[in-house]
C-alpha cells in the first residue's frame, strides 16, 4: 500500500501544465489557419500567373506568325494596302460612295414644328 500512496509530484500533471499546454495548442492552431488561409492566396496567385503566362505565349505565337507574314512579299504588300492607300502601276482604284448617309443628313436638317410644315408647303 505504501506504493500507491507515494506522492509523485510531477509537474506535467498539475493545472498549471495543462494550461501551458492547452494555450500552445490554441497558439499553434491559429498558426495552422493563417497558413492554410497563405496557401488558398498562394494558389489563388498562381492561378492568376500561370493564366497570364498563357495569355502571353498566346500573344507571343500570334506576334511570331505577323512577323514571319511581314517576312514575305505578300505579307509586306498586305500591309501596305491596309493602311495607306496605295495601287500598283496598271491598277485601277473605284471608290464606292454610300447614298444612305446623304439622305440621312438631309433629314436631319429639317426640323418639325409648324413653321416648317407651312416652309414645305411653299417649297413644293
Amino acid at each position: 500500500m505504501m506504493k500507491f500512496k507515494k506522492s509523485n509530484y510531477k509537474f506535467w500533471h498539475s493545472p498549471l501544465a495543462l494550461i501551458i499546454l492547452f494555450c500552445l495548442l490554441v497558439f499553434f492552431g491559429y498558426k495552422i489557419i493563417d497558413l492554410v488561409k497563405k496557401d488558398v492566396e498562394t494558389r489563388q496567385q498562381k492561378n492568376l500567373a500561370l493564366d497570364q503566362k498563357d495569355i502571353q505565349e498566346k500573344k507571343e505565337a500570334s506576334l511570331l506568325e505577323e512577323i514571319a507574314k511581314l517576312n514575305t512579299d505578300e505579307g509586306k504588300e498586305e500591309v501596305l494596302r491596309e493602311k495607306y492607300p496605295v495601287v500598283k502601276q496598271g491598277e485601277k482604284m473605284v471608290t464606292i460612295v454610300n447614298e444612305g448617309n446623304n439622305n440621312s443628313s438631309t433629314t436631319q436638317n429639317t426640323g418639325h414644328g409648324f413653321w416648317n410644315w407651312i416652309k414645305g408647303i411653299f417649297k413644293k
